[in-house]
């Protein structure tokens, strides 16, 4: 039966909540305090939502999360689309493109990329009909901490034979509880490596504390190393979760200055040791191959994951809203992603 729906862009508000519970029942990630931290908290800018209502009622949704992007071509305003969802009994009237479209008006949305990483149900609608450039698959690197991760691949009875893989490294590296220090410490350090990633979210040091530190219930480990006149040199964020049928270690972001990528292989294999000790089987990264901290990933025993073998399919891919930010969806463009721009860990 054809319903009479209408679609909206809108910020944050009641109806939109309602909307999550909704079409998002008994999702933790989705709860009102991470949901005022993501759409109002952001440093760079408040949240959108193209919305389809029903008689004021919430059918279905895309977020949109705003992101400050850098690039070679400049700085432009970037929105990640996040939390697709349309209600069951709504599906096949093409909300999902019809919403779609909304977000794509930048004269409504006020941005210049839209972009995100379309897992396997919504790639067709944002590839196909509302013509976004498939970058392909996240770049996922992986390397085995627990000898139970791969003996359980083998047979369910081989996990049991769980031993570490990775021999215990220390290293005097500062760990950040104080978001202010974080993000003092950070932005320096940031402001000299980021003209080398390419495109990505300007990890700001005001940024990365939201994103790590302000998070509700974040349990992330930062930790950085620092040179002898106290400037950060290194920088590793993880975070050790249970997800996928195992424990996994996530490193949110490993980045450092050119000179010091040996300390980060250092760093990381650090990490990685402590993490395995508290149980992890295994730990995964995003990182695509021109990004200058990928040396010190495959150093630290990281090995790129093929897709056939991945537990789920997700996909990066980005759309230009101007004329001016074509390059940023161009089928060349080299983009710099990180599980820090996940909105799932």
């Amino acid at each position: 039966m054809s319903r009479a729906v209408s679609i909206f862009l809108r910020s944050f508000d009641e109806s939109v909540r309602k909307g999550y519970v909704r079409l998002f029942p008994g999702d933790p990630d989705k709860s009102a305090e991470l949901l005022n931290w993501r759409s109002h908290a952001n440093p760079h800018g408040e949240s959108k939502f193209a919305v389809a209502t029903d008689r004021g009622e919430v059918v279905g949704m895309i977020a949109l999360i705003p992101t400050r992007l850098r690039g070679p071509a400049g700085d432009c305003l970037g929105y990640q689309a996040v939390d697709t969802a349309v209600d069951p009994a709504y599906r096949g009237q093409g909300l999902f493109v019809k919403m779609g479209a909304v977000a794509q008006n930048s004269s409504m949305l006020g941005g210049d990329v839209l972009w995100g990483f379309p897992n396997a149900n919504a790639a067709p609608g944002w590839y196909g009909r509302l013509g976004w450039t498939h970058f392909g698959v996240v770049p996922l690197l992986l390397r085995p901490l627990r000898s139970g991760f791969l003996f359980g691949r083998l047979h369910p009875k081989l996990r049991s034979i769980d031993v570490p893989l990775i021999r215990n490294r220390k290293m005097e590296t500062d760990c950040y509880s104080d978001g202010a220090q974080l993000a003092a410490d950070f932005d320096e350090l940031w402001g000299q490596v980021a003209p080398a990633f390419g495109i990505t979210v300007d990890r700001s040091g005001a940024w990365l504390r939201w994103r790590l530190l302000d998070k509700p219930g974040a349990d992330y480990r930062c930790v950085g190393l620092k040179s002898d006149d106290g400037k950060l040199g290194s920088f590793v964020a993880t975070k050790v979760a249970d997800k996928h049928g195992g424990r996994l270690c996530y490193v949110m972001e490993a980045l450092s200055l050119p000179k010091r990528t040996r300390d980060l292989s250092r760093m990381l294999l650090a990490e990685l040791a402590l993490a395995a000790c508290n149980g992890a089987e295994a730990a995964l990264a995003w990182c695509p191959k021109h990004a200058p901290n990928y040396a010190a990933y495959r150093r630290a025993g990281f090995v790129p994951v093929p897709p056939r073998v991945r537990p789920v399919e997700i996909n990066f891919g980005a759309r230009a809203l101007r004329p001016q930010s074509a390059a940023a969806a161009g089928a060349d463009a080299a983009w710099y992603v990180s599980f820090l721009d996940s909105d799932t860990n």
